[in-house]
């Protein structure tokens, strides 16, 4: 009797970070290496990168990012307990003390979270076939609980 089937994904993560880190990994997934890949909305390439998911029909997830560049939502208006003073995140380890010391304002959090779920919808028209974090940052505690209870996020 045969054992039940097993698929391995292997998503590449960080897709719209830069052109050149996603050539390699379109490269990688038309080689047959990566089956999939976590797209970074604010990143600086995620228009073309958007762009190349649908080209090659990637299956292309949401890349959640509290830790690195500029938010989309609406933080970046102004003063936001997600942000340093120059409007950029606080960085993995600045994240990571700031919920640690509870200095992060939770409502904050699942505004940006809605913001990147809605850009992904803007830059692909339909949504993510799954979710993750940048730099582990659904492993904290009380920043992923605050996700958009859209069914695609957990909380």
């Amino acid at each position: 009797m045969a054992g039940p089937r097993v698929r391995l994904v292997v998503t590449a993560d960080d897709f719209g970070y830069c052109p050149r880190r996603d050539e390699g990994i379109v490269e990688a997934f038309l080689a047959g290496t990566v089956t999939s890949v976590s797209l970074l909305v604010n990143g600086a390439a995620a228009e073309s990168a958007a762009e190349l998911a649908r080209r090659h029909s990637i299956p292309t997830g949401l890349h959640a990012n509290l830790s690195e560049g500029r938010p989309v939502g609406p933080a970046r208006l102004g003063a936001s307990s997600l942000l340093s003073r120059e409007g950029f995140f606080l960085g993995k380890m600045g994240f990571r003390e700031a919920v640690a010391a509870g200095d992060v304002a939770l409502p904050q959090v699942r505004e940006e979270l809605e913001a990147q779920l809605s850009r992904f919808r803007e830059l692909l028209g339909r949504d993510p076939t799954h979710v993750d974090g940048h730099q582990h940052v659904h492993v904290l505690p009380g920043s992923w609980v605050q996700a958009p209870r859209s069914g695609l996020l957990p909380g």
